[in-house]
């Protein structure tokens, strides 16, 4: 009975822990996807002097939202760890959003440098 239990204790330590991990993960997306956004889908500027940015942020963008329309599917908390993928697919989303933030910020530095105070 005691080895049931810790067998049980141990296959919800690892769930929870991935679910830890995977939420971990979600809120930084989510985070630099809200942030983005609001440069992205607010400015018609920045879309003529970031092209390749934008369009990269455009098909992210559809991604990520394809992906949210999966996990609102799926309405328990658990049963997002059984979305094929998920984990890897928020990964690489965060990977290739800070890429983005990173051209971005290289972009008005460089802004910034040509028009000193």
């Amino acid at each position: 009975l005691l080895q049931v239990f810790e067998e049980e204790a141990l296959t919800w330590e690892e769930k929870l822990n991935r679910i830890n991990a995977l939420f971990d993960v979600w809120i930084d997306v989510q985070r630099r996807w809200v942030y983005l956004e609001g440069i992205f889908s607010g400015s018609a500027d920045i879309k003529v002097l970031l092209p390749v940015e934008t369009s990269r942020f455009q098909s992210i963008s559809s991604e990520f939202l394809g992906l949210m329309k999966k996990v609102t599917k799926s309405p328990m908390v658990m049963d997002v760890l059984n979305i094929p993928g998920v984990q890897r697919a928020l990964e690489r989303l965060a990977d290739l959003l800070g890429k983005i933030q990173k051209a971005l910020g290289e972009y008005l530095e460089r802004e910034r440098t040509s028009f000193p105070r």
